[in-house]
Order: structure tokens, then sequence, then C-alpha cells
């Protein structure tokens, strides 16, 4: 019995390994799969994109490009988030401490427009993503702060910031109460679980750290580094503010990315009800260079009602067109070298190296 197992095992090691010899992108089978047309352009160089359908609110990409790094240098550049993400459209960043407090947000303020719309904020009707309890909070603050308004209302919400990040790293998005919505209450874990299972290269490739992510914390796994950073992202002419939790998984086994980066959205203030990125050095062939993946899948509120399916066909045309643009600026970032040596002089970069929590800038529609 134990013999006829062993076997078994060994033989789908075997073919693991030969299918991801044959192609270093089995791993994103069979949600997508890379044609011949698409070896041909990274044989020269050149990135490979397309997107992706899901839900109705739901928008996804998929970009690769040759690169000629290592997990390694990934998992340093992440490491240090600031560093990779440096663009114009990053106003602001930090990453949390361990455990997280109110120092790691004296970097972030809202803009003055922002702070209007939460001075209008009422429950179902409110210019930021924002829940029930929270417009309830805000309110009694503006109420109590007299003149002195914007300072008092900066403090207040930073302070939800952080009991937003407390919650999650405690509870998971079980902690998080939903958006107020015009329909009632969205739900931020109910809509993460959807772009996850929609991942079906995920879910059934590496179920445990499908796991991980949508039950975080209640399935930790040893091996995972993590950390969670905030952000202040100008995109379409509006301040996103925006949570997210990063999780580095590195792969062993050959059927897995070398390094695997997944940015989970734990919040935003605008436009994303939820997010998925995933970024992966997968292995080339003998001789070959590796390969630099990126799939972001993301559920946004621009894609609902009478014209969603306009802005659907005008942000998927963007997506396709801007993706390969962000990766090539990404792949720049990476081979130049450490962050630690090379971040300051790409400060001054086309600001298109990192990228960013709702990424891609500029197709957003004005809309919270």
């Amino acid at each position: 019995m134990w013999l006829v197992v062993l076997t078994a095992l060994s033989s789908a090691a075997i073919v693991g390994v030969s299918a991801t010899a044959l192609d270093p992108f089995a791993f994103f089978r069979p949600s997508i799969a890379v044609s011949a047309d698409d070896r041909r352009e990274l044989d020269r160089g050149q990135p490979v994109a397309r997107v992706m359908r899901g839900g109705d609110r739901e928008i996804a990409v998929f970009v690769a490009i040759p690169v000629r790094i290592d997990g390694d240098r990934l998992v340093a550049w992440t490491r240090d988030i600031a560093e990779l993400k440096k663009s114009p459209y990053v106003l602001a960043i930090g990453r949390f401490s361990d455990p997280p407090t109110i120092r790691d947000l004296d970097g972030l303020t809202v803009d003055d427009g922002d702070l209007s719309a939460i001075r209008r904020c009422q429950r179902g009707d409110c210019g930021l993503k924002l829940a029930g309890v929270e417009i309830d909070r805000l309110r009694q603050t503006l109420a109590e702060a007299g003149d002195n308004w914007k300072p008092v209302l900066q403090d207040a919400f930073r302070q939800i910031v952080l009991q937003r990040v407390e919650g999650y790293l405690a509870h998971g998005h079980a902690a998080l109460q939903g958006y107020e919505d015009i329909d009632g209450p969205l739900s931020l874990g109910a809509r993460f679980s959807s772009l996850l299972n929609h991942s079906v290269f995920l879910t059934g490739g590496v179920p445990w750290f499908a796991e991980y992510l949508d039950q975080y914390p209640r399935a930790p796994i040893s091996e995972v580094e993590s950390f969670i950073y905030w952000s202040k992202e100008r995109l379409d002419g509006k301040a996103i503010i925006s949570a997210t939790h990063v999780s580095i998984l590195r792969g062993a086994d050959s059927r897995l990315p070398d390094a695997l980066v997944a940015g989970k959205g734990i919040f935003a203030t605008h436009y994303v009800n939820a997010s998925l990125g995933l970024t992966a050095v997968m292995r080339g062939r003998p001789g070959s260079p590796n390969y630099l993946a990126y799939v972001n899948r993301s559920d946004v509120d621009v894609l609902g009602g009478l014209f969603g399916g306009l802005v659907r066909v005008f942000m998927e045309r963007r997506l396709k067109k801007e993706a390969s643009t962000v990766l090539l600026g990404l792949r720049q970032r990476l081979e130049s070298g450490d962050p630690a040596s090379q971040g300051t002089r790409l400060n001054s970069g086309s600001g298109t190296a990192g990228f960013p929590a709702a990424w891609p800038p500029k197709v957003w529609a004005t809309r919270s």
C-alpha cells in the first residue's frame, strides 16, 4: 500500500517538474494560459498583458515580462515597500510597526476635499467609504470640535485607520464593519472571498495559501512573512487612502514561483471594495531569464449601474495598455540592484515602478 502511494506521489512530482520546465507559467493554470504568440513576445524581451473576467464588479489583469532577477531581489524590494512604490502617484506611505501604533500614521493627512466630504457624511450618503459607526463617530467629533475642526478631524481619522488595522490583525476582515452604501452595509470580507474564488490557480493549486489569505489570521502559516502598510495615492485627481496586507511566500517546490507576493486590500477610501494583487518571479528554463508576473483582481464600484458596461470597456482598454508600461518600470527598478543602494537614485523616475494599491492610475471614474 505505502509503495503504491509513494510511487504515485513521485510520479506526480515528476509530472509537476516536467510541466514547469516546459511552461514557466504552469502555476497560473487554469486561470491563465500563456500562448505561443505570448511566448514569442516574451522571448523578444517584450511584456504581454491581457484582461480577465470575473464578477459583475470585478476587473482583472495579467501581465508578464522576462527579468534578470530571482526571488531574493523581489522580496528585498517588497520589504522596503516605501522605496518600491515611490512615484508621483504615491503621495505618502508607511509600514505599520508590530504591533501598530498611532505614530505609524504621522505622515498621513486627509485632503481638504475629503475633510469637507466627511463633514457632509450621513449613513447611506457619504463621499468616502466608511462604516456607519465610523460616520457617527466623526460627526460627533465635528460637533465637539468647533472652529478647530480640521486638525481634530485629521486625528480622528487616523484613529479610525489604526483601529481598522488592529481589528484586522486580531480577527481579519470579520472585524471590519462594511461600508455604508445606498443599498445597505457592504461586506468587505465577502467581496474579497469572491475575488479569491475567481482566482482558481490559487484556490486549486495552493489551497492552503488561499485559505491563509481568506481566513487570516485563523489559518496561520509559519513559512509566510507578512506586514501591513498604508498609502495615500492620487488617482484620477482624487487621493485614495488604503491599507494593504502583504504576504510573502518562497517556493521551495519547483511547481511554485521562486517568490510570490500577495497584496490583499484591507480597505480603501474610494473606488475599491476589495483587491488582490499577486507579484511573482517565475523560474525560466535553464539558460533563460526568469519571468516577472503580476495579476490583479479588484472589485470596484464604478462597474455597477446603467453605464457599468461602458465603463468596463474603457477600463479594460486602459488596463491592457498601461499594464505593460507599469511592469517595464517595475522590472527596471528590480534589476537596478538592492533597494538600499538604488532607492534614492530612482526616486526621480517615471513613476511607474510600483503597482499602487488601487492600480492602475487614471482609469477610475470620479465616484467614491
